[in-house]
């Protein structure tokens, strides 16, 4: 989303738009960019924050600045327009996703089976990306 200083085309140039920090963010004041081996860190202050991805996902599409989320997470507000991705040619660094359930006896096959299908999902899925 455009914040009145145009749309950024490479990393280092979201400093100059207005940041919309939620939890996604793998590090909340820094977010690391990769290309073609080349890694890019950039140091950003939120002007906004949330501790729901959603509420994120809803202040970036209301025009409250540029957040990072995955793609699956907003699938609907990118069908719909109200979010484009930007930088498509630079991947942001993944964030850590957990799981926890009983081990031993306890443990379903449901859940296991469960787990194991998020598991492949998250790792073939869309990535984390700038919005």
């Amino acid at each position: 989303m455009e914040t009145g200083s145009g749309t950024p085309e490479a990393p280092d140039e979201l400093v100059r738009h207005r940041i919309v920090g939620g939890t996604a963010a793998a590090v909340p004041a820094a977010w690391r960019f990769e290309r073609d081996g080349q890694e890019s860190v950039i140091k950003l202050e939120p002007h906004f924050s949330t501790d729901e991805n959603e509420g994120a996902i809803a202040a970036a599409a209301a025009g409250f600045g540029i957040t990072s989320t995955s793609g699956w997470a907003c699938r609907r507000e990118l069908d719909n327009g109200s979010l484009v991705r930007l930088l498509p040619e630079w991947k942001l660094a993944g964030i850590p996703v957990h799981a926890y359930f009983p081990m031993g006896r306890a443990t379903r096959a449901a859940a296991r089976a469960a787990i194991d299908h998020l598991a492949a999902a998250f790792q073939s899925g869309p990535s984390i990306e700038p919005i």
